[in-house]
């Protein structure tokens, strides 16, 4: 015989944990107010984060001619700004060199180059001369840009570069000069096309060339050098070339600034 009163009890206790279900316009109102909760989240640490970014975003140094004084401590403070952030994530500069380094004293050996490519590959492919240039233990003459493949204008390095600035940059590593000397325009030169990603060793090897020659004109300088299992100095004077020495020139770092002052 069935008890009516206990099933009644265990069916009262089983609705109490029932699961609640909802209508379909509580839902939708549910799953708005989630989604308007959240789009308040993002703008509102969005908000914090730009000034954040305002209060210690550092202020770009002039390299204009009339603060040539200035230049090299208004670099310093700016790379202290940067790395020291706390949006840094733990990276730091890798421009110093080693303890151990010594720049190059070849003044007697010319490396005349023509930079080809696209304005981001020729930047590259000037870091890796002024690298190769060191390396062979020569002066490098202020390239010559790509005037034809790409760009069909007339531009030449110190209209897009601060040529003097690329030039003081460095002088703790080699000789820079913004022309061959008048006695060795018309000597013969060694023309030639390095192997792209060239090894240090390869590099050496071609300091032959100096025994029967004076000058060497290379005619791409776009991957020369290779990326990997270079000696850490060689990477390092890379990065003072790209990213210290090759610096724009006073009317463009001017027009970057103007327009960021306009839209920002």
């Amino acid at each position: 015989m069935v008890n009516r009163s206990t099933n009644s009890n265990i069916l009262s206790s089983a609705s109490r944990f029932r699961v609640r279900k909802f209508s379909p316009s509580a839902i939708t109102l549910y799953t708005l107010f989630i989604f308007a909760f959240s789009i308040f989240l993002f703008f509102f640490y969005l908000r914090n984060l730009i000034l954040v970014q305002d209060q210690d975003s550092p202020t770009l140094p002039s390299f204009s001619l009339q603060s040539r004084s200035h230049q090299v401590p208004e670099l310093h403070v700016y790379d202290k700004q940067l790395w020291d952030s706390p949006f840094s994530h733990g990276l730091r500069s890798c421009v110093k060199p080693t303890s151990k380094y010594k720049g190059a004293q070849g003044f007697d050996r010319y490396l005349t180059v023509r930079s080809n490519g696209g304005l981001n590959q020729m930047r590259t492919g000037i870091s890796d001369m002024v690298a190769v240039a060191y390396i062979m233990n020569a002066t490098l003459v202020i390239p010559q840009l790509d005037k034809r493949s790409f760009w069909q204008d007339t531009s030449v390095f110190s209209d897009i570069f601060d040529e003097l600035h690329f030039i003081e940059s460095l002088r703790g590593d080699i000789r820079v000069v913004k022309e061959l000397p008048k006695n060795l325009e018309a000597v013969p030169r060694a023309r030639k096309h390095f192997t792209s990603w060239s090894s240090v060793g390869y590099y050496r090897e071609m300091t032959s060339l100096w025994n029967e020659y004076q000058v060497i004109h290379v005619a791409k300088s776009d991957s020369r050098l290779a990326n990997n299992d270079l000696p850490l100095d060689i990477q390092r004077l890379r990065c003072r070339a790209m990213y210290r020495a090759l610096q724009f020139s006073p009317p463009i770092e001017n027009l970057g600034k103007d327009y960021h002052i306009l839209h920002f």
